[in-house]
């Protein structure tokens, strides 16, 4: 759950007295069908849309003029402020933004930006952060059946030891960077921050370089023994250890709840293989023996509900392992509605080039997303031989990604980026 997640109600709360005009403005919008405040973390119901949402009726003319003018508004308060996978940070330096007003003003801008949006009569939009394979399946209308696919295909490839360290390792940089930029620390985050640096040492040495080519969870005896002899072998409930007590410590910080919940969610992977032994002094066949035992048993316990698994799968496609949260639309056409169109759309506060790279790339993490899970889960595996049968579009339909950004002030064009098309829209009056 991301901290804008968190923070909903508390934002809710907050508009009525702040928001002059988000009683008119919800009133003219037919209940708030649409894009509203306090719509983050939805879960998608396969299946068409709802009657009430293909009924929706738009906003008067008049709306516009008064809800254009507040964008301008909220646009020009929240300059040098950028949403990133739904964390709210300075656009300067990266750190982390804690202001609750601010993340108000952000999902006030946001419900607006979205009837704006509306306009061009493209699907109704929901907000939801992609924390785990449940939610994505639940966008993408995945089968109960499809979802063990999903996971069989998953597993092998992110429980390898060089993703399962990388994973730690980037959920520890990200929870040192933030804490670093908290004034002032508590005694609590002080203690959190002597855990982290030494949870960081223990998977440094982990890794070696003498096998990198061939990622091990074991270290097998090099050719010549190494002078000085190794040190001795460590075991991953140490790492669960530290992690246990890191989540303690991040408990009595509330702007640092976001990674608290990364790190209660490496913890489930961790009880799997915690009593493995990472040696430095063990013959080849016996680590390979090791590392199959290992990823088979952390294969089968991961399952497709795990946060844990789902973490390790965005560190797996890009190097991060944060939540991705974006706005999402969906259409359904073909028979028994196989086909699915997904509108991937975000916001922009500032409209400059640097703006919308960033966006661009935080919208194609998403679709990649939903395409690798498409694929993995529309692809049949055969558990004799391991052999693969990818099944006819015409049997699984067809998946069409489209992703949207829409500004203030943008100059309106099409970008491809990484074979996906962008579309780049100017929030103005009808």
């Amino acid at each position: 759950m991301t901290l804008l997640t968190r923070c909903s109600t508390k934002c809710r709360a907050k508009l009525k007295p702040v928001l002059h005009t988000d009683a008119v403005l919800r009133a003219l919008s037919l209940g708030g069908t649409g894009m509203g405040v306090g719509t983050r973390g939805v879960h998608f119901v396969p299946g068409p849309a709802s009657e009430e949402e293909q009924e929706r009726v738009p906003p008067s003319r008049g709306w516009y003029p008064a809800a254009y003018a507040r964008l301008l508004r909220l646009a020009g308060s929240l300059q040098g402020v950028d949403l990133v996978d739904g964390d709210l940070r300075d656009a300067a330096t990266g750190s982390l933004v804690t202001d609750v007003h601010a993340l108000a003003r952000v999902e006030h801008f946001d419900a607006l930006a979205g009837e704006f949006a509306a306009t061009r009569r493209g699907p109704p939009l929901k907000t939801t952060a992609l924390s785990s394979l449940t939610k994505v399946c639940d966008v993408l209308g995945v089968s109960a059946q499809r979802r063990k696919n999903v996971r069989l295909t998953v597993c092998p490839q992110v429980t390898q030891h060089h993703v399962w360290r990388g994973a730690l390792e980037e959920v520890l940089r990200d929870l040192r960077a933030d804490m670093g930029a908290l004034e002032p620390p508590s005694q609590a985050i002080r203690m959190a921050e002597q855990i982290a640096s030494a949870c960081a040492s223990f998977l440094s040495e982990t890794a070696d370089a003498a096998t990198s080519a061939s990622p091990s969870w074991m270290r097998p005896t090099p050719y010549r023994r190494p002078s000085p002899a190794p040190p001795p072998a460590k075991t991953w409930q140490e790492v669960l250890d530290m992690f246990t007590d890191l989540g303690k410590s991040l408990a009595t910080d509330e702007r640092l709840a976001g990674h608290a919940q990364k790190v209660e969610a490496m913890k489930e992977g961790l009880y799997q293989i915690r009593d493995i032994i990472v040696e430095r002094d063990i013959a080849f066949k016996e680590a390979r023996h090791q590392d199959c035992l290992v990823q088979r048993n952390l294969s089968k316990n991961l399952g497709h509900s795990s946060r844990d698994l789902y973490t390790l799968l965005l560190f797996y496609l890009y190097g991060t392992v944060r939540d991705i949260e974006v706005h999402i639309g969906k259409c359904l056409s073909g028979k028994e509605g196989k086909n699915v169109t997904i509108h991937a759309v975000k916001f922009l506060v500032d409209g400059d080039e640097l703006a919308v790279r960033s966006g661009i790339k935080q919208l194609s993490r998403a679709l990649r997303v939903f395409s690798f899970v498409w694929e993995a889960a529309n692809t049949d595996t055969g558990t004799s031989n391991d052999i693969v049968v990818k099944k006819g579009e015409g049997a699984k339909g067809v998946l069409k990604l489209q992703g949207h950004l829409w500004g203030l002030g943008v100059e309106e064009k099409t970008v491809t980026y990484r074979g996906d098309v962008f579309k780049v829209h100017q929030i103005k009056l009808p």
